[in-house]
């Protein structure tokens, strides 16, 4: 009797599982992909600047690596930039120690010291001046550590809203050409990272990048561009 109950059921799920398969073959959609992007002026730049002990037979005409002698300490190459960048107006506040130290040294030559700020700026105008009026002597390198805008939460579901428009326009037209019309959504999905490899060698981070434009102006703005694809697959009518 447990046999032919258990046979019973075992058929009753086949029974079920056929008959959706049945439903899905049957069902007609259009599955498409919407794309939207968006350029955000950022309102937040982080500069990073590193600075570095040196040589001062380095800047002499003449002089070989086997010369370098004079070395030049950190504190005297730190309070040269703090005042320099207090002559275009960056205060302390907006100055952050983020490391101290280095990692390696030449043989037979005493260990160099290195230190790296984080610079708080509003606007790229700033980060020309600092180009400008900064001394380069002791500076190791200096590079835009992040972009920000405190709406880019909004701007990222306005694009990504945008996106799925597309979508939807684009599974209308498509449609439209054979006779026929878009139903009910079935599904919706936010591509990620992963399915969109060709645009990760563009410096991606989140579907964020940090882009100069082709047609900068003279101040060389650069912005955050937002990219955003959807899948979505509708029902055919």
């Amino acid at each position: 009797m447990k046999n032919i109950l258990m046979i019973l059921v075992l058929l009753f799920c086949f029974s079920i599982t056929k008959s959706h398969a049945e439903l899905v073959l049957q069902e007609k959609y259009i599955e498409v992909i919407g794309s939207s992007e968006m350029e955000v002026v950022p309102d937040e730049i982080r500069l990073i600047i590193g600075i570095e002990e040196y040589w001062k037979e380095e800047f002499e005409k003449e002089k070989e690596f086997k010369d370098f002698r004079t070395k030049v300490p950190l504190n005297e190459i730190e309070t040269n930039l703090m005042n320099d960048l207090n002559k275009i107006g960056i205060t302390k506040e907006q100055i952050i120690v983020k490391e101290v130290g280095n990692f390696w040294r030449y043989m037979g030559k005493d260990f160099m010291f290195s230190k790296q700020f984080e610079l708080v700026l509003h606007d790229f105008k700033k980060v020309d001046e600092i180009t400008k009026e900064v001394k380069s002597k002791g500076i190791d390198y200096m590079k835009i550590g992040e972009l920000k805008n405190k709406k880019l939460t909004d701007y990222r579901k306005q694009v990504k809203i945008e996106a799925l428009k597309a979508a939807k326009d684009k599974a209308d037209y498509l449609v439209s050409s054979i006779g026929k019309k878009t139903g009910d959504v079935i599904s919706i999905t936010e591509l990620t990272d992963d399915d969109n490899r060709w645009w990760g060698s563009q410096n991606m981070t989140s579907n964020t990048i940090m882009s100069t434009p082709d047609n900068s102006n003279k101040d060389n703005i650069r912005n955050i561009k937002l990219r955003y694809e959807i899948k979505a697959r509708f029902e055919i009518r």
